[in-house]
């Protein structure tokens, strides 16, 4: 065991002879046990580092040897499937593709995970049939290289299984069909897409997809642009709860609130959904600056990001923002989905002035509508002269009329 640490120490360390060494090591002798363990330190390791050590494995690796590359394939990683895949593919022929191809149906998970990202490299349509089968599977790295391997092969059959998925009433269908077509990478139906996202109550877990898909700058730019930043929102929304905090770099946030901010100095369409988004930017950011549970174990790019959007924000100025509670009322004659959201915004920086705006949605048709608004109205403290016996009176859903209760009892919900 202590020779397995040393090689690790150097497979990843700063010694150029020595690593190179002990990844030598690490093909000829197909030590299961040393690439387990440097699976396992890899989630620690920085990227660069990473980068080092799978440049070290793929030059220790000739024409006599890479066939034992195939033994490591019982223990899957994220970190080495591509440069796996990319190997095998320098050395491909006949007897490994069939190999590869029998591994894909009758192996381990993790062997078929590598398989599938094999054939992503080599798309040989021989595979179709597994990997169709493997696209939609729980096992999310499986179901990635699938539908990445499908996607090569311009596979139309999954194509459209994916496309019916989204019109599913199962939103857990909906969010894998949506996971297929960002690892398939291309010919995106972002009008499907966005049809899913605002029917599903996981709309968080699908917009964190589309930036994958394409940049939402340039989304924004050709596309929708009331779809884009319903995504926006979204993904706003489940920063930090549902969403990583380090994808705020493949989310191209600051360059996204940087666009936002710049439109919003003067009126437009779409202004007051705009202001509603860059005020719940500035309480989620000033939230992770303030409370630094949130971003305590990112990367230190990671916390230099968040730091430079919260003071893109705080750097506007009173006025400005000002400007934006301004916009932010107009949210609450737009759709029952939006004004919902703006009441949240409302509430959490209470927003004195909405109150009248707020009170007339308490004749509303939508129960769920006059329930938060009589909510809002509490956190403003302005709930005193409404009759909230009477609203009850309205109300027939169970559930809404008991949490109206609650509201007239003191307690906000």
């Amino acid at each position: 065991m202590e020779n397995l640490d040393l090689y690790l120490k150097n497979l990843t360390g700063k010694d150029e002879i020595k690593a190179r060494e002990a990844a030598v090591y690490l093909i000829e002798n197909s030590d299961l046990k040393l690439f387990e363990m440097l699976v396992e330190k890899s989630e620690m390791l920085f990227d660069f580092v990473r980068d080092n050590v799978s440049k070290r494995i793929e030059k220790a690796v000739s024409k006599d040897n890479f066939m034992n590359i195939i033994n490591f394939f019982n223990i899957y990683s994220i970190y080495y499937d591509s440069l796996f895949a990319n190997i095998l593919a320098k050395h491909a022929n006949q007897d490994l593709t069939d190999e590869m191809f029998d591994m894909l149906e009758k192996g381990s998970i993790a062997q078929k995970t590598y398989s599938a990202k094999y054939f992503s490299v080599i798309p040989d349509t021989v595979a179709l049939e597994p990997l169709s089968k493997y696209a939609f599977d729980d096992d999310e790295n499986l179901s990635y290289n699938a539908a990445e391997a499908l996607g090569q092969m311009q596979d139309d059959i999954s194509f459209d299984i994916a496309l019916s998925f989204l019109e599913s009433d199962d939103d857990f269908e909906k969010l894998k069909a949506v996971k297929f077509f960002a690892a398939y990478g291309r010919n995106y139906p972002f009008k499907d897409i966005f049809k899913a996202m605002h029917c599903s109550k996981m709309p968080e877990n699908i917009a964190g997809q589309i930036p994958y898909m394409e940049s939402l700058i340039t989304l924004f730019d050709t596309e929708n642009k009331q779809d884009v930043l319903a995504v926006i929102d979204n993904i706003l929304s489940g920063l930090g709860e549902i969403l990583p905090i380090a994808d705020i770099f493949q989310f191209e946030l600051y360059e996204v609130l940087d666009k936002l901010i710049n439109l919003n100095f003067n009126d437009n369409d779409n202004s007051s959904k705009i202001s509603e988004i860059l005020l719940s930017a500035l309480s989620k950011f000033t939230m992770f600056c303030e409370n630094q549970e949130y971003i305590f174990d990112e990367d230190k790019n990671t916390k230099y990001e968040v730091s430079s959007i919260l003071k893109l924000l705080q750097g506007q100025g009173k006025e400005f923002w000002k400007k934006q509670e301004q916009y932010l009322l107009n949210e609450l004659n737009k759709s029952n989905e939006r004004i919902l959201s703006a009441l949240h915004v409302i509430s959490e920086f209470k927003l004195n002035n909405s109150v009248e705006e707020v009170r007339v949605l308490l004749n509303s048709d939508d129960e769920i509508v006059i329930c938060e608004a009589l909510n809002t109205l509490k956190t403003l403290n302005s709930i005193n002269d409404i009759d909230t016996a009477a609203i009850s009176k309205r109300i027939q859903n169970p559930n809404i009329k008991a949490v109206i209760e609650n509201i007239k009892n003191g307690y906000c919900c």
